[in-house]
């Protein structure tokens, strides 16, 4: 079987995200294990790869599939027949190039693609939580790290200072506009840091970017402010059904917002 991971952290708390856990991010804690994986910024090949199981032939099939022209999310959802499109998310130098979809769940995309078909390389996907504008403080996309370079497996490339630098923005397409965000963190966690947290109150924005940007490979001068707004790229980290992610987040860059209308 082609091998996934679960790509969020589970929420099992919270009956409306069952697959979520929420917990408390706990700094020892996870120092240790940041440390046991080595998050500090090391060239690609002195690094061992995490093991997927795998399945050539699925694979060579999702790879034909993923060279399909990938519409605008009008035509993507006449050509699907799938509302439940929103978005496509594209990061130059990278093969991430995919529609998103948007459901009341973070479970049904895990396993099934945008005819809603059950495949195990499932889609991309919006938490259920956010607003399909992105206009929220904090969005966050799931997809599959797949062995075959499909979904979000060139995230891993950005542990590279060299290939940070060189392609350091993400592009989300929604119905109206291109939103232009710019890389501030990447980095490899324990799912008891709860990155994927949608809603805040207080200082909590603010606390979880500092957190990010203390956890990341990679310095930078992107600032954060209490008003804007970031994209948070998860994928998983290691054999089926660790807990480990590997996460990717950018900040909305306001001034270069372009309308599009068909």
């Amino acid at each position: 079987m082609v091998v996934l991971g679960f790509i969020f952290a589970p929420r099992i708390l919270q009956l409306a995200r069952d697959l979520m856990l929420p917990s408390e991010a706990n700094g020892s804690i996870i120092q240790e294990i940041d440390e046991d994986i080595e998050v500090e910024p090391i060239e690609e090949d002195e690094e061992e790869e995490p093991y997927y199981p795998e399945d050539e032939e699925e694979e060579e099939e999702l790879a034909e599939e993923e060279r399909v022209p990938l519409p605008l999310v009008p035509e993507a959802r006449a050509r699907y027949g799938n509302e439940d499109i929103v978005a496509r998310i594209t990061i130059p130098g990278t093969a991430i190039d995919y529609l998103i979809a948007h459901t009341d769940d973070n479970s049904f995309y895990l396993y099934h693609d945008l005819w809603r078909n059950r495949t195990a390389a499932g889609t991309v996907f919006l938490d259920y939580l956010n607003t399909p504008d992105f206009r929220d403080s904090s969005s966050i996309i799931y997809g599959h790290n797949m062995r075959n370079g499909t979904k979000f497996h060139d995230v891993r490339f950005y542990r590279g200072r060299e290939f940070f630098e060189t392609n350091n923005e993400m592009i989300v397409t929604t119905l109206y506009e291109e939103l232009y965000y710019d890389i501030f963190a990447v980095f490899i966690t324990h799912i008891n840091f709860n990155y994927i947290q949608v809603e805040f109150e207080d200082d909590e924005f603010l606390e979880l970017v500092q957190e990010m940007k203390s956890r990341s490979y990679h310095d930078t001068e992107v600032e954060i402010g209490e008003d804007d707004s970031i994209l948070i790229l998860s994928t998983c980290w290691g054999p089926v059904g660790t807990d480990y992610r590997l996460v990717m987040a950018g900040r909305l860059r306001d001034d270069d917002d372009t309308e599009y209308y068909e």
